[in-house]
């Protein structure tokens, strides 16, 4: 579990280039989710299916948007030899306001649930259904919830149980496939064990239930993740696990040593805590068949993580953007990097950066309208497709505004 003190060292690495409103939106994600693990800005409901042929979708509850093919991905490990070496260009980043470009994927939401419990988004699950969870108190989720942007009305997907025999007990990150959500909760037993329950429950509604309990260095979960009838997380040492859906003795993942899931059936070498930002990933494994794709990094770039098909970096000259193999590279002041909080492109072609999201598909920077100064992301295990901030000023806000990353139509 990353601590207070992870999460700062991770924002003051990203501090140095990053705009003022996504330090803001930093610390506030700090103080609102101490104790969270926070790999990927969260979300996670993304799945994408990549053919023989070589193209993909994302998939969200049904909506099926498609997203350009940067390599070919086989058995074959793509040679780091075709690596370019000239300077990629400083590019003028075209700049235009997201309610403009993208009406459809805003909409405003109560920030509270009829109970008055605060609702916390986690990602989408469709082009209107954003998954919540609702807090009776302060980092104490109690409920999850469903909210439809189109009907303006929520329903119950489980109460979240408790654990009475350990301490400080507190539920962390999310993730779905579009039948089951899973999640974790942390907590530690009166000798100071750490202690991870993983639990899942039905998104049409119904019980939570208890899918397996990890102790001691198996409890440091960085990652999770739902593929069916199976539960699969990774460690923040590295190496991947499997457990069935129904419970069971946990497993190793074939293929999945020193590896950190980023998201369903992804997995990269580099983690994405405090002291692993610096190393520039090698390498994305797809789990369902052990295929190895590897990255072909520009000279001098940090903290590079890869998506199937995108990178996002940091460089001298502000952040940094390239595909997979070394092609297209991109380097501009407006693409700030925000550090381990933020790593992963979202759906493979989204960088948030607060207070703007920028679009490596169409090239362009979609800035945000906000009242306030803070912003947040879901909390999903997986790169959060749900962005938000509050409808009005103040720090709790009575309704909140969101960005639906997965309605977002496909750029042209």
């Amino acid at each position: 579990m990353r601590t207070e003190d992870d999460l700062v060292a991770a924002l003051r690495e990203g501090a140095d280039d990053a705009p003022m409103p996504d330090l803001i939106a930093g610390v506030e994600r700090l103080k609102r989710r101490r104790g969270r693990r926070r790999t990927q800005l969260l979300a996670a409901a993304a799945v994408i299916t990549v053919a023989s042929t070589s193209m993909a979708v994302a998939l969200r509850g049904g909506q099926v948007a498609p997203v350009q093919p940067a390599v070919t991905t086989s058995a074959s490990v793509v040679s780091p030899s075709a690596a370019a070496t000239s300077a990629p260009p400083q590019v003028e980043v075209p700049t235009v306001r997201a309610a403009d470009i993208w009406p459809d994927a805003l909409f405003t939401m109560p920030a509270k649930n009829a109970d008055g419990w605060r609702y916390r988004p986690i990602t989408a699950l469709s082009a209107t259904e954003v998954l919540l969870s609702a807090e009776s108190s302060f980092e104490r989720a109690g409920r999850f919830e469903i909210y439809d942007s189109s009907s303006g009305k929520a329903r119950v997907v489980t109460e979240v149980p408790k654990n009475p025999d350990l301490r400080g007990y507190i539920t962390q990150t999310a993730t779905v496939d579009g039948r089951n959500m899973v999640w974790f909760s942390f907590g530690r037993q009166a000798d100071g064990t750490p202690v991870r329950d993983i639990w899942t429950a039905p998104l049409a509604g119904g019980q939570a239930r208890l899918v397996t309990t990890r102790t001691g260095p198996d409890a440091s979960i960085d990652a999770i993740a739902v593929n069916g009838d199976r539960v699969v997380w990774s460690l923040v040492q590295g190496g991947v696990w499997e457990v069935p859906l129904a419970g069971g003795t946990p497993s190793r993942l074939p293929g999945g040593d020193g590896l950190h899931l980023i998201r369903w059936p992804w997995a990269g070498d580099a983690g994405t805590g405090p002291g692993a930002q610096k190393r520039v990933q090698t390498k994305v494994v797809d789990l369902t068949n052990g295929y190895v794709s590897e990255v072909v990094a520009q000279e001098g770039v940090t903290d590079l993580r890869c998506a199937p098909f995108w990178c996002f970096g940091r460089s001298t000259n502000g952040g940094f953007v390239q595909r997979i193999d070394g092609t297209d590279p991109l380097e501009s002041r407006k693409i700030s990097h925000g550090g381990a909080l933020r790593p992963y492109p979202i759906l493979d072609r989204f960088l948030w950066m607060g207070s703007s999201v920028y679009d490596m598909q169409a090239g362009r920077l979609a800035t945000i309208d906000n009242p306030g100064n803070w912003y947040g992301a879901g909390t999903s295990s997986e790169p959060s497709t749900i962005l938000y901030w509050g409808a009005s000023k103040g720090d709790k806000p009575d309704k909140f505004r969101v960005l639906n990353l997965a309605a977002v139509p496909p750029a042209q």
